[in-house]
């Protein structure tokens, strides 16, 4: 596995994060969490609204069962458009209820809302860092603008800033937004400001839904539909040059299109960590080659249509 390192908290962060937004059977989810763990692999996306809360009921009872609670990174994400600073404190402690745990790593706000200023929402974390209920905190889906303002916000009142941005970050370009107020950071200014403030970036669909996954006829034939939702999300003419160029790059390691196109997430110039969302043990091997696989800044360029 590869690790990164952030500020306030004790442990590594596994570069390949667990996202259990698929979870729904608990004999399915511990022989993949196990798996993952086998494999150097030791943090957990959550969040309060995944399966209405099934996944983090799952997650500490496996904890409990494996006496992982000083061992792995857990994260969890609250909040909607609408949720007020004053109401993350009571949504945090629904998670930790569910995971049965005293604190988490990380709390990332799911979703952004835009009618409050970001220095309240910095308050209210910076609180719940004081309570001991959290190390470091995050957010998800959000423009440079609102982080622009959140460094100067927090800088001007000494308090600890967002550590995390958890927008989507694939080397296929989003095209059309899975939802309402989903970002890609996949642009030359985010790029370019991650690096400059190496921001650490947990990126969600960081396989871009599949796209980059190599198939046969028949699951071709039953995967019809969902090739629709794949066009609708990810195709374009550029992302087809893309994923051309990934074929050549997977010639070259050996390796799969997925396992460049991963590779291509978390060997950017900023602390990257993709989260992928595997369904079986099979899918989870699958991603994991890509830890193996190095690209070059050059070879990253490329992939991404530079030259």
């Amino acid at each position: 596995m590869i690790y990164g390192k952030i500020p306030g908290i004790n442990k590594r962060i596994s570069k390949i994060i667990m996202g259990n937004d698929y979870i729904n059977k608990y004999n399915k989810a511990y022989k993949l969490w196990d798996l993952y763990c086998s494999n150097g692999g030791n943090t957990f996306d959550n969040s309060i609204y995944y399966r209405e809360g099934m996944t983090e009921n799952f997650l500490g009872k496996w904890i409990r069962s494996r006496n992982y609670e000083k061992e792995i990174v857990i994260i969890s994400k609250v909040g909607r458009a609408d949720t007020k600073p004053s109401e993350i404190l009571e949504l945090l402690k629904i998670s930790l209820d569910r995971l049965k745990l005293e604190s988490v790593d990380i709390l990332i706000l799911h979703h952004d809302n835009l009618n409050v200023p970001i220095g309240e929402f910095i308050d209210s974390f910076n609180y719940l860092i004081k309570l001991n209920l959290i190390k470091s905190f995050g957010i998800s889906n959000t423009k440079i603008g609102r982080l622009k303002d959140s460094i100067s916000w927090a800088k001007k009142n000494n308090k600890k800033n967002f550590e995390i941005v958890n927008n989507n970050l694939s080397l296929a370009k989003m095209v059309k937004p899975l939802w309402h107020d989903s970002l890609s950071s996949n642009n030359d200014e985010y790029l370019n400001f991650l690096k400059d403030n190496q921001i650490h970036h947990f990126s969600w669909s960081s396989q871009a839904r599949g796209f980059f996954v190599e198939e046969n006829f028949f699951k071709r034939f039953f995967r019809r539909k969902f090739k629709q939702y794949l066009r609708d999300c990810f195709f374009s003419k550029e992302n087809l040059e893309r994923k051309k160029r990934s074929k050549e790059l997977a010639t070259k390691y050996n390796c799969s299109l997925n396992d460049i196109a991963l590779s291509w997430v978390i060997n950017q110039q900023f602390p990257s960590y993709a989260i992928i969302g595997p369904k079986n043990n099979t899918q989870l091997k699958y991603s994991l080659n890509s830890i193996y696989v190095k690209l070059t800044l050059e070879e990253i360029n490329w992939l991404n249509l530079k030259k």
